[in-house]
């Protein structure tokens, strides 16, 4: 009898703890959508990762839920293949997902905002060596695969994401109108199986004229909740990653003029560790000596963050990846794909790791850009990028670097070995007296007193901050 007591008891506090992750999950994924007035927001940042059922072991899983709690990171984007699941029509293979929502869901407490992909061949106008991102020769079937997908796991997930990079042929074959009507059969099977998750139309590989398109001529605001945006400058994509910010606002301004104040995530965005000496990839090349190396991949990674949360545009944000694909497997694209992770094959700790945690602990707080009111003084013919941002405690970051790619300012050089020699000291005032510690840290969050400050009746000024190159420099201000 006091078998079966303990038995049930333990079986209750399973039942409890599964409850609670539920209703942690649920309050998670209100928080993925940014309120329209908000004035201070605290933007979720996460990881990304792929996982093919046919290489991924219960091991590999386990080591990445682990890599997530070492990190302090709870927000997951993955993919259900589509392709996988349903390899034969209405035949499905649950198994491995199973497994997996149960130990990253209700084990970790991660909370997961999957894309639905691809196409399978049954279903398939490609051929039988290139099925997988072509158009569907039945939409319907993608609706119907939705539909017993959110079933099973919604409970768990909520927050389906209809496709991935469909402005890319890579992903997607058809036009921008084709996507549009998968989307559409496929938000409706969403709603129709949980009425409160969230839709989120499929991630932008870039090209913003394809989700003008959607919006515009193809009217998909009244099917989705949010809209993600992916980004790889200065890795697939030649600009500098400060383009990131005219690239967020323009989708922003899509949405605005003909959306529906849908939400807006940027939900996988990386820099490799790749370089062969000066190439990068047949898009982008380094010319200093220390862009796309484990140590530079840290800074450029506080750099965006900081520049995305200075849009105030985005509800959330994912970095790809958590670690660095074997040798071995297949990759779609260049072997860029193979070094985006934050930490190593075998899950050693890359700087980028200590930097993604560093960044959610600083900005753990509810916060707001104050950019528009703060004073900088530089030369004018400065380098620097300096973001501000307050707190909702009272408290002000700070956040400064010199580009390392400017247009006209880099040499001839295609080695990728000249050092970069510069710094610049400048002077910020911010718009209010803040009588606490400054802090000065670097991008791993090893910090020291930053003491060249004055403080007014009703400004504070740093004095003599010192910025050099293929660096960054971060001072928190307390209240």
């Amino acid at each position: 009898m006091y078998t079966k007591l303990v038995i049930v008891f333990i079986l209750f506090q399973g039942l409890i703890f599964q409850i609670a992750n539920a209703q942690n999950h649920q309050l998670i994924y209100e928080q993925l959508r940014k309120p329209k007035d908000a004035v201070y927001y605290h933007v979720p940042i996460g990881l990304c990762e792929d996982y093919p059922e046919e290489t991924t072991t219960l091991e590999i899983i386990r080591n990445d839920m682990e890599l997530l709690k070492r990190s302090g990171i709870n927000l997951l984007r993955i993919s259900f293949g589509w392709d996988g699941i349903e390899e034969e029509k209405d035949k499905y293979n649950w198994r491995f997902w199973d497994d997996y929502v149960r130990m990253a869901v209700d084990e970790y407490g991660i909370t997961l905002i999957p894309y639905i992909c691809y196409t399978p061949s049954w279903n398939s106008t490609g051929d039988t060596t290139n099925f997988w991102n072509h158009t569907p020769k039945d939409y319907e079937q993608f609706g119907e695969f939705v539909t017993d997908l959110v079933n099973r796991y919604k409970d768990r997930i909520k927050s389906w994401e209809l496709w991935n990079e469909p402005d890319i042929k890579a992903y997607w074959s058809g036009t921008a109108e084709e996507l549009a009507k998968l989307v559409k059969i496929g938000a409706a099977a969403v709603r129709k199986a949980d009425s409160s998750a969230i839709v989120v139309c499929p991630g932008l590989a870039g090209h913003t004229e394809f989700t003008l398109a959607l919006f515009k001529d193809y009217g998909i605001s009244p099917y989705v909740d949010v809209v993600n945006i992916h980004n790889y400058y200065e890795t697939w994509n030649p600009s500098p990653i400060e383009s990131v910010v005219p690239y967020v606002n323009t989708i922003a301004q899509i949405i605005k003029q003909y959306g529906n104040n849908q939400s807006l995530w940027m939900a996988e965005v990386g820099y490799s560790t790749f370089r062969r000496d000066g190439y990068v990839s047949d898009w982008s090349s380094a010319y200093y000596d220390y862009e796309h190396t484990p140590e530079f991949q840290a800074v450029q990674l506080i750099r965006t963050l900081t520049l995305l949360l200075s849009t105030e545009k985005l509800a959330a944000i994912a970095w790809y990846e958590i670690k660095d694909l074997p040798p071995e497997d297949e990759v779609i694209g260049d072997v860029n794909n193979r070094h985006l992770g934050v930490a190593y094959v075998d899950y050693k700790p890359k700087p980028a790791e200590k930097a993604l945690s560093f960044f959610n602990k600083l900005f753990a707080q509810k916060n707001r850009c104050i950019d528009k009111q703060v004073t900088v003084n530089r030369t004018n013919d400065s380098d620097s990028e300096i973001h501000s941002f307050e707190n909702e405690d009272g408290s002000v970051i700070v956040a400064g670097w010199l580009k390392t790619k400017i247009d006209g300012k880099r040499g001839e050089d295609k080695s990728g070995k000249v050092k970069d020699a510069r710094k610049e000291t400048i002077e910020l005032t911010l718009p209010k007296k803040l009588t606490g510690k400054a802090t000065l840290y670097d991008e791993l969050g090893n910090a020291s007193e930053f003491k060249s400050i004055t403080r007014q009746t009703n400004a504070t000024t740093l004095k003599e901050v010192t910025l050099i190159g293929g660096e960054i420099a971060i001072i928190k201000i307390l209240k």
